[in-house]
């Protein structure tokens, strides 16, 4: 959401500053650039998921934080879910096709690629390493063994097709889900209290680098119309 907001903001400061009062005709009749669409389809994701996610957050058992920057970086986080099940650092993407795993090994190996639709999206999963590793930062060593926590990278496909009965499958130590299986798994019964939950997300929240971006209760009215919207369509 930031990148394609700073692209968006960009484009339209050039405007202004190179052809003044008619940059609203200009930008009209050229459109924004293919590169600039991309992120604006993937914020479009973000949002539905988010939006979901915002259904299961309780205060609870599921407390969810949504797009957190990377301490040092210009990537974010889309979300992050603090579950009874531990932390779960999730990537939402927009793709339309097929999701499957797909060996591309030989006779006597083993090569399990991530396919949606005709393209390999195995580096998506690849990338998940820096989120996790930012979130582990943030926690801390200590918090991370007093709690015995597992960080859980989640690759959720929000408008991508599944078979009939597929179910969500781990590549690389993350699980590559649909928005409802997503649900199923953040709902699951653990062994951290609620208290547990409310500390750890705190505690996400102290860092400064990664710190969260306030929502105002617009935005989350925003969110819960577009999962609303989304469930009609």
């Amino acid at each position: 959401m930031r990148r394609y907001e700073s692209l968006h903001n960009s484009r339209e400061e050039r405007a202004k500053e190179r052809f003044g009062r008619f940059s609203g005709v200009y930008l009209r009749v050229t459109g924004e650039p293919q590169t600039t669409r991309a992120w604006a389809v993937g914020s479009r994701g973000e949002e539905r998921l988010g939006a979901f996610l915002e259904t299961l957050h309780d205060d609870e058992t599921i407390i969810v934080l949504h797009d957190r920057r990377i301490p040092r970086s210009r990537a974010n986080i889309d979300h992050i879910a603090i579950t009874a099940n531990g932390v779960f650092v999730v990537d939402a993407k927009n793709y339309t096709g097929k999701v499957r795993k797909i060996d591309k090994g030989g006779w006597f190996s083993t090569d399990p690629r991530l396919y949606v639709g005709r393209r390999d999206c195995t580096k998506l999963a690849v990338d998940m390493g820096k989120q996790v590793a930012a979130v582990q930062d943030t926690l801390g060593e200590a918090t991370i063994a007093e709690f015995e926590l597992q960080v859980t990278p989640v690759l959720c496909f929000v408008a991508a097709e599944w078979s009939l009965f597929a179910k969500p499958f781990r590549l690389g130590g993350v699980w590559i889900e649909w928005p409802n299986s997503l649900g199923q798994r953040l709902a699951a019964l653990g062994p951290l209290a609620a208290e547990h939950v409310q500390t750890l997300a705190k505690k996400s929240s102290q860092n400064d680098g990664c710190s969260l971006l306030k929502q105002t209760r617009q935005q989350a009215r925003a969110r819960n119309a577009s999962w609303m919207s989304w469930r009609r369509s």
